[in-house]
């Protein structure tokens, strides 16, 4: 009998959860800098997508902000990375 496959999207994300910024332990939150995002450009290439936050420009893997970084740059939203927590700010 064949045993059914969780789905990938949920497997992939179980150890590294995506908070909303208002998932956030409130000392966490506090730590985080304002961010206020002014546009973005996603592409199916990597090097091409660029996020606007706080009126400049990122690319994946920038850091606003030291502890603060670019992980990933989506089509509705952005993944940071700060102290240790995967925020998903949407857009």
């Amino acid at each position: 009998v064949p045993v059914p496959k969780p789905a990938s999207a949920a497997s992939a994300t179980a150890d590294a959860k995506l908070y909303a910024l208002a998932e956030l332990p409130p000392d966490v939150r506090a730590q985080l800098p304002a961010l206020a995002v002014g546009g973005s450009v996603y592409s199916p290439a990597a090097a091409s997508r660029i996020v606007i936050l706080n009126g400049q420009v990122f690319r994946e893997g920038d850091q606003p902000v030291d502890g603060l970084s670019v992980e990933q740059i989506r089509l509705k939203s952005t993944v940071l990375a700060f102290r240790g927590y995967r925020i998903e700010l949407k857009h």
